[in-house]
């Protein structure tokens, strides 16, 4: 049943570009703001486009603007993947993929997903005090954390979050970003899905975006990127250091 056709470098980075133009499609017909993040805009400085070993792309996007988008999303050719449970037999997490459905992959889970997607990450608003904010974001990377590993069956993710169902950790989630108090707040940061407290910025980056080029196409970006870069991987960020998910995917 599984075709054994696996994808190069090349048409993974050809599908994700177009994911990538259907979502700047839709977020401009329904005036939502968006940037490209992490490797994806790293790439569009130092490269022009895709990192060459890079193989996925980023973007983040205000919480209320990824609320608004998760429930509105449509596309003729690519599924908003979202919350869903294991026994769907999809990665669960508390961040957005737009997936392309011609394309799988299996996880070191042995869970089956789609295998090209760009991931979409909310940003959410933090204390301005630096501690207060640590400690904030420590709580949703916690339990993000425990999203995670509740799908997975080592001892390690045992311990850590089998003790409530997948549910009840979603839910966990769901209740700390949406009864934030800290709304008034002039920073934002990457806490879900991230895996360090560097990524805290200013809100106010988001009101006056930006264009970039990326490959053939222009897309949504801060409009000082070399603020956000430095934040993320430090001054040098311009030299190259190889990296990439180096996950087979197949075609269907």
């Amino acid at each position: 049943m599984e075709n054994k056709t696996e994808l190069t470098l090349k048409e993974k980075h050809g599908i994700i570009l177009e994911i990538m133009k259907d979502i700047d499609r839709f977020c401009r017909e329904n005036n939502i703001p968006y940037t490209l993040s992490s490797g994806t805009l790293l790439g569009a400085v130092r490269h022009g486009g895709f990192i060459p070993w890079d193989d996925d792309a980023d973007i983040f996007m205000l919480r209320e603007d990824f609320d608004r988008f998760i429930h509105s999303y449509k596309s003729d050719k690519y599924k908003l993947v979202y919350n869903f449970n294991p026994e769907e037999k999809i990665s669960p997490s508390g961040i957005a993929k737009v997936a392309d459905v011609e394309t799988w992959s299996r996880d070191s889970t042995g869970v089956l997903s789609f295998g090209v997607w760009v991931d979409v990450f909310p940003l959410e608003a933090v204390p301005e005090d630096p501690e207060e904010c640590r400690k904030f974001m420590h709580s949703i990377m916690s339990v993000n954390n425990r999203i995670y590993h509740r799908r997975r069956h080592d001892f390690i993710s045992i311990i850590k979050s089998y003790r409530h169902s997948f549910g009840w950790w979603m839910n966990k989630l769901d209740s700390i970003v949406h009864n934030n108090p800290h709304q008034a707040s002039g920073l934002v940061a990457h806490a879900v899905g991230a895996d360090n407290y560097r990524t805290v910025i200013p809100r106010k980056w988001f009101d006056n975006l930006g264009k970039i080029k990326f490959e053939d196409y222009e897309f949504m970006a801060f409009s000082d990127p070399d603020a956000y870069l430095k934040i993320v991987y430090g001054p040098d960020y311009m030299t190259p250091k190889q990296w990439s998910h180096n996950v087979k995917i197949f075609k269907k």
